[in-house]
């Protein structure tokens, strides 16, 4: 089912219909009593429309293509931005897999082709290497090179065969990601073949006896001079990164906690002279025992960590941080500690406790060493507003906090399903209770949002450059 236009672009669509049937669609369409040339004036280039066009959400996008016949040649093209090949059901019959033969012939035509930016590849079924949709997919990749203007490719449980891999080498990409994509490419010599040119790389598996069994495709996608994020949530990136030549632009690396244990891991770092943001994923394993400092010279510029509050000294100590994001609880006390070992100049500070209460003492410790700190967020615990008074009253102000985030305690503690118009009203109800404490503590404040609902939504206020008021911004 179509969502329905909101009621301020419903709006928008009648204006932009009027001014395109004045001039653009209808061509000699005039309203009575209008001046032709004031309304010559007022109609807005094609270019500046598909910009304005370029932010309208997608499911919004098909209300425009009717507007007019000037504003279906604009904006119909937005609807393939982004693509999905795989089909969408079983493909053992004849007549499902000519409904996605067709399908596949519309999205690689002329007419479409060139508008694409960015395409999603993954087979209906995992079952096997040697599905039933493999030729398909294998269609699927001999016709990428039509799309002229693809630069975002997102495989999952694809077969990287050394025909797919030769293919790829020759799409000019900037980012790719592979989820679960493994295969035999025993044939494709990895170690002649040169890299290809991504910005942004995404590996999407764990480390497994399957993935160790088959030759590594990390050098085929990992190029020093020119890659920038680096996402895996497997160690094979390491060997990689600690044998190749120095990835001066990378920036963003994004590890799982298990590159701890690997003798790889220093080498792979002093390979990645410029990255300035590192994040340690984790699910249930975390290492007990780790490095206690980086040693000189590894990640110099490195400003914001986010991973478990454990190991956020022995990256950061020493550093001037900007960043600290704890991804997973911790005890008060612990998370306490770690904190008292990093730089004083932290701006942005974002944890969650497994108690059931926000001790007084951990505000006022973040408050007293940290008092540079911009931006504090606090997923949990839910607190009512009784108690987040009861702490913004018994800690002292803190002069530069600019954004402020909680999660507020609403009736879904009940294991009720609250509406979420509802849990947001639960939600401005407690601002306007704590709002006078909020002030009080942090006189800079900006910004203020609750988190709330079960589903975790969010409701924000922003304060009033001109009279000083909080005004809801929404999520």
């Amino acid at each position: 089912m179509q969502r329905p236009c909101s009621r301020p672009f419903s709006g928008f669509l009648q204006r932009a219909r009027a001014l395109a049937l004045d001039n653009i669609g209808g061509g000699s369409r005039t309203r009575r009593g209008s001046n032709t040339r004031s309304i010559s004036k007022s109609v807005l280039p094609p270019e500046l429309w598909l910009k304005i066009f370029g932010h309208v959400p997608t499911y919004l996008l098909p209300s425009i293509t009717l507007t007019c016949r000037s504003f279906r040649s604009l904006a119909q093209p937005l609807l393939f931005t982004t693509i999905a090949t795989h089909p969408e059901r079983s493909t053992s019959s004849a007549k499902d897999r000519r409904r996605v033969v067709d399908r596949l012939d519309f999205l690689f035509s002329p007419q479409i082709a060139p508008t694409v930016r960015g395409c999603k590849i993954s087979p209906p079924s995992v079952d096997g290497d040697h599905g039933p949709a493999d030729d398909l997919i294998d269609f699927i990749f001999e016709n990428l090179p039509t799309l002229p203007n693809l630069r975002v490719l997102e495989c999952r449980h694809v077969r990287l065969t050394s025909k797919r891999l030769a293919i790829l080498q020759s799409l000019k990409l900037s980012t790719i990601s592979l989820d679960m994509c493994f295969g035999d490419i025993s044939e494709f010599v990895i170690a002649r073949s040169m890299p290809l040119v991504l910005q942004d790389v995404s590996f999407k598996y764990p480390d497994s006896p399957k993935a160790s069994a088959m030759p590594s495709t990390c050098p085929l996608f990992l190029s020093a001079p020119h890659l920038e994020h680096l996402h895996a949530t497997t160690t094979e990136v390491l060997p990689t990164l600690a044998r190749s030549q120095p990835f001066t632009k990378l920036r963003t690396l994004d590890l799982p906690v298990e590159c701890l244990l690997s003798v790889d891991l220093l080498p792979a770092l002093l390979r990645c002279p410029a990255v300035d943001t590192l994040s340690l994923y984790t699910t249930n394993f975390i290492p007990t025992t780790v490095f206690e400092a980086l040693p000189e010279g590894v990640l110099p510029l490195l400003e914001s960590y986010r991973g478990p509050y454990n190991f956020a000294a022995a990256f950061l100590n020493g550093r001037t941080t900007k960043c600290v994001d704890v991804s997973i609880p911790a005890r008060p006390h612990s998370l306490v500690s770690s904190l008292l070992k990093l730089h004083r100049d932290l701006e942005s500070l974002s944890f969650s406790l497994n108690s059931l209460d926000l001790p007084p003492a951990v505000m006022h410790t973040i408050h007293s060493i940290f008092p540079n700190l911009t931006s504090l967020a606090i997923a949990e615990p839910a607190l009512s507003s009784t108690e987040i008074k009861a702490v913004l009253n018994s800690i002292p102000a803190h002069y530069n906090l600019e954004e402020l985030t909680l999660r507020i305690q609403g009736r879904d503690k009940f294991n009720l399903w609250i509406p979420p118009a509802e849990s947001a009203a639960d939600a401005a109800s407690c601002f306007n209770k704590v709002c006078t404490a909020v002030v009080k503590t942090y006189p800079a404040i900006q910004c203020v949002r609750f988190i709330h609902g079960s589903e975790g939504d969010s409701v924000a206020w922003r304060r009033s450059p001109r009279s000083g008021l909080f005004l809801p911004t929404g999520q």
